[in-house]
């Protein structure tokens, strides 16, 4: 009975302290391949303007972002700025941190993989695919880069630190 009790015990702790130590998201990893062939635009542009506000049910904080399109690598759109939404942001404060979510800050210069999205306020919006692994932020040296979550597997697979010219050039590669 006592080595039961043990076991129990000892397994108890271990998930605790698994469950306590994640502090990013972990997926399985995505390649451009794969986030490409689900995105229905992907579009190089720069962060206009960042809103956070409750969603329409008030149950969530939601943050909408003006992205003004500077290249549009996949996919079509009427406008040279669309509007991407995601959860978590903070309002007075409250805020909410979503651990799969990289957000998207102002004047940052972005490469988005987007679907259109059933958007928790309202208006005709996209959501990033894949989350965090659909957003890079293009450096001042044109580099290409992600963060904001971790994989399990599948990390060689992810085209990170990239050249920006060469991702757009593997994404219009890709049927």
């Amino acid at each position: 009975m006592k080595k039961i009790f043990f076991v129990i015990q000892f397994l108890c702790i271990m998930m605790m302290h698994f469950l306590s130590s994640q502090s990013s998201a972990i997926m399985i990893g995505m390649g451009t391949e794969e986030l490409t062939s689900e995105s229905a635009l992907i579009v190089r542009g720069e962060v206009a303007e960042v809103e956070t506000r409750w969603s329409a049910d008030e149950k969530t904080i939601v943050t909408r972002v003006s992205v003004i399109i500077t290249d549009n690598i996949k996919g079509q759109t009427s406008s040279k700025m669309i509007t991407v939404e995601y959860e978590g942001g903070e309002i007075g404060d409250i805020g909410l941190r979503v651990s799969d979510i990289s957000p998207l800050e102002m004047g940052e210069e972005v490469i988005l993989f987007l679907n259109p999205a059933k958007s928790m306020v309202e208006g005709d919006v996209y959501s990033i695919v894949g989350n965090a692994q659909g957003k890079y932020t293009v450096d001042k040296e044109g580099i290409a880069r992600k963060s904001g979550f971790s994989v399990i597997s599948g990390e060689d697979m992810i085209d990170n630190n990239i050249p920006v010219e060469k991702l757009i050039e593997k994404i219009r590669g890709i049927k």
